[in-house]
């Protein structure tokens, strides 16, 4: 291990006991998105730590149905370090014990993404106590409501990685290896409106134009589409509804469709499909509307050289850093990286079942984690 990296490592080992008290007060400040007070509340919380750890004064962004999102910045230099984070959990307030089991944390949100904010908190605050000078401004954001698609903070998110010489983002590492995220699909959904022509199902079914049928046409036309290979894109009906009785040919259905894809051509590729696709059925129309949620994290130029000088962080820590195939789960990463800053996914904990009540992080992982996101905000 070199010197300065053992010198982090060390400075976090003799606190670890501290952090893990922060986390789980920043855990048990339950903040399920849906809930503007108990969301605004952990912000509190967390905005408290930034103030006692780090000296940092937190900005609070008001939002009126959302909850409030925090900016928060420390050190100074021409360069900006992004750090992106959320404070929502998906569990209802009270429906998910807080507690220790040996070296298992359990509790909402404790990996997804408690552990990430509260390893910013410590990694800035070993480089702050042991002297070691950041040489640039990291800005940290904390949004509300990324587990709904961060609808409210992403002109927010958008406009603090302008000009940003790279992000970093504590979601959860992979388990159990803990390898990181340069890579992710990109997510969104494709709904299909299908209509017809109602019929007496008994008394003249023929004369009528089943939207039902449409629909069943156009979900595995959509499902004939999808690349399980990495490269494409992959649909999958989520919801589907039709028809107003038993006895009636359908008049009227449709269905939302999950959509993940793999790199940026797919989404201006799948609109130009749709707009070409045409009915089944005679006398049956179609429309589809296609909805971004999240654009890829790609594995871009960018991103990887990003990746690199992590592995080497790792390397003077003994750690060995390596990246995840490309995961379906979507973050505000995808949206950083797309506007072009180099970015870096799954720099926060290591532990288990994330949306679960069994969510768990794994103790054992903090200490190297916690140096590792330091020695990265030193680096980069």
């Amino acid at each position: 291990m070199k010197d300065q990296e053992k010198r982090i490592f060390d400075w976090l080992s003799a606190h670890k006991e501290d952090i893990v008290a922060d986390l789980l007060a920043l855990v048990r400040s339950e903040s399920p998105t849906g809930d503007k007070a108990a969301v605004d509340a952990c912000g509190r919380v967390l905005a408290s730590l930034y103030r006692d750890r780090l000296g940092a004064v937190s900005r609070t962004v008001p939002q009126t149905e959302a909850g409030d999102h925090l900016v928060t910045e420390v050190g100074e230099g021409e360069r900006t370090l992004l750090i992106v984070g959320h404070i929502d959990t998906v569990h209802s307030v009270g429906s998910v014990p807080v507690r220790r089991e040996g070296d298992v944390l359990y509790g909402p949100g404790v990996i997804d993404m408690k552990g990430g904010d509260i390893a910013v908190v410590w990694a800035l605050k070993a480089l702050k106590d042991l002297g070691l000078p950041l040489g640039k401004r990291v800005r940290i954001v904390n949004n509300s409501d990324e587990e709904t698609g961060s609808e409210s903070s992403r002109g927010l998110l958008l406009d603090s990685a302008r000009g940003a010489c790279a992000c970093i983002v504590p979601e959860p590492a992979t388990c159990p290896d803990g390898k990181v995220k340069p890579s992710r699909k990109g997510g969104g959904e494709i709904v299909v409106r299908c209509r017809g022509k109602a019929a007496h199902a008994g008394n003249n079914p023929q004369e009528g134009v089943d939207a039902n049928v449409e629909l069943a046409h156009q979900i595995i036309y959509l499902k004939g589409l999808s690349d399980y290979e990495g490269k494409g894109s992959t649909y999958s009906p989520g919801v589907i509804s039709g028809g107003k009785a038993v006895n009636v040919v359908s008049d009227y259905a449709e269905a939302t469709v999950d959509w993940r894809m793999c790199v940026p051509e797919e989404i201006p590729r799948t609109r130009s499909l749709l707009a070409e696709r045409k009915a089944v059925l005679p006398g049956a129309q179609v429309e589809f509307e296609v909805r971004v949620g999240h654009p890829p994290l790609a594995e871009n130029a960018r991103n990887l050289a990003l990746l690199e000088l992590l592995k080497q962080c790792g390397a003077d820590l003994d750690m060995r850093i390596e990246a995840a195939p490309m995961v379906g789960g979507c973050s505000d990463g995808n949206d950083i990286s797309d506007a072009g800053v180099p970015t870096i996914d799954g720099m926060g904990m290591v532990g288990n079942f994330i949306h679960n009540p069994q969510e768990q992080l794994f103790l054992e992982h903090l200490v190297p984690r916690v140096a590792l996101l330091a020695s990265l905000i030193l680096r980069v």
